[in-house]
């Protein structure tokens, strides 16, 4: 019989549904809510798993496009 996935695996095989940004955003938010700062440095099974998601979800999501800085003079933002 075969185990159910836990949420680290889902992260690597990217077994998460990403319907739309709101969504994704809406889930992302409720990982980041349930995550405290000290969770990181020492993380739970479950921290682990939802952390693995939250990078899945913001990795895959091509509004999210980092700016490239040599594009833009700050010296003259203009």
């Amino acid at each position: 019989m075969d185990r159910e996935r836990t949420l680290f695996e889902r992260a690597l095989v990217g077994d998460y549904e990403i319907v739309d940004i709101f969504t994704n955003i809406k889930r992302c938010k409720e990982i980041s809510d349930a995550i405290e700062i000290l969770d990181i440095i020492d993380p739970t099974s479950k921290n682990i798993g939802l952390l693995a998601e939250l990078v899945y979800r913001v990795s895959n999501m091509p509004e999210l496009e980092l700016i490239e800085v040599d594009e833009y003079n700050l010296n003259n933002p203009n």
